[in-house]
C-alpha cells in the first residue's frame, strides 16, 4: 500500500522552487526514484543542484531521510517509505 513521503526544501532550493515542501507518493523505492518524482511534481528541475551528471551527490549536498544523512546509509539507493521525511540542502555557495 503506497502512501506519501514529505520532501522538504531548504535555503536556495526553497527560494528557487517557491515552496517549503511537497508530498510525493512512495512505495518503498529508492531515494533517487523518489527525488525524480519530486522534481516532476515541483514543475522545475532541482536535481542538478544536488547531483552531478552521474547521479552522485555533489560535495556539500546534504540529504537526510528521517534525520539521518544518506551518506551514512545507502546514498541514493536508500529506501524510502510512506511516512518518511526527506530534507534537501544544496551545497552552499560562497565567494
Amino acid at each position: 500500500m503506497a502512501g506519501t513521503v514529505t520532501v522538504r526544501f531548504y535555503a536556495l532550493l526553497r527560494r528557487q522552487l517557491k515552496t517549503a515542501a511537497i508530498e510525493v507518493e512512495a512505495d518503498g523505492g529508492s531515494l533517487l526514484e523518489l527525488l525524480t518524482r519530486a522534481e516532476e511534481l515541483a514543475g522545475q528541475g532541482f536535481l542538478d543542484e544536488l547531483l552531478d551528471p552521474g547521479n552522485e551527490l555533489l560535495t556539500g549536498t546534504i540529504i537526510l531521510v528521517n534525520g539521518e544523512n544518506v551518506r551514512l546509509k545507502d546514498y541514493l539507493n536508500t529506501r524510502v517509505r510512506a511516512g518518511d521525511t526527506v530534507d534537501l540542502f544544496s551545497p552552499a555557495g560562497g565567494g
